[in-house]
C-alpha cells in the first residue's frame, strides 16, 4: 500500500525513495534521518551511519527504528524536552494499541498478513508525519 502511493509531503517522498533503493540499505530509522538530513545539517553517509545500529528496534526488538529515528530528528529541530518525546512516542502509540517496540508491533503485524516492508513504511509515513505536524505546532 504504502510503496504504490504518492505523497504530497516530501519528507514522506523522500523516506520512500530511500526505503525503495535497490538494494535497500535504508532501515526505519534511516530513512527518517535521512529525509530530514539536510534540513538538520547532517550529510546522508553519516545519517545512513548514526541510523545503522536502530533499525529492528536497535537490532534486539526495542522501540521501533522509525520512532527512535523520529526523535532524533526531534532532537536536532529543537524539539528535545521530555514532554516533546513523551507526546511524540503517545501519538504513534495511540495509532497501535499503545505499542511502540519492534518485536510487538511486527508480532501485531503478522497477524494481518501485510508484508514486513509495508508494515514498516507505513510506521516512517506515521513518524514522519507527526514531526511535521509538531514542528508546526511549535513554530
Amino acid at each position: 500500500m504504502y510503496k504504490e502511493m504518492r505523497y504530497m509531503n516530501e519528507h514522506v517522498e523522500k523516506a520512500m525513495t530511500f526505503r525503495n533503493e535497490v538494494p535497500m540499505i535504508s532501515n526505519c530509522a534511516q530513512a527518517v534521518l535521512r529525509a530530514y538530513a539536510p534540513e538538520i545539517g547532517m550529510s546522508d553517509e553519516l545519517a545512513l551511519a548514526i541510523g545503522k545500529n536502530f533499525g529492528r528496534g536497535m537490532k534486539c526488538g526495542e522501540t521501533c527504528g522509525a520512532i527512535t529515528g523520529a526523535l532524533m530528528v526531534l532532537g536536532a529541530l529543537g524539539l528535545d524536552t521530555p514532554n516533546k518525546a513523551n507526546e511524540f512516542r503517545k501519538r504513534i502509540a495511540d495509532k497501535h494499541n499503545g505499542m511502540t517496540r519492534c518485536a510487538d508491533l511486527l508480532r501485531a503485524n503478522a497477524q494481518t498478513y501485510t508484508p514486513m516492508k509495508e508494515h514498516c513504511n507505513g510506521l516512517i509515513v506515521e513518524a514522519i508525519e507527526a514531526i511535521d505536524e509538531m514542528v508546526k505546532e511549535n513554530q
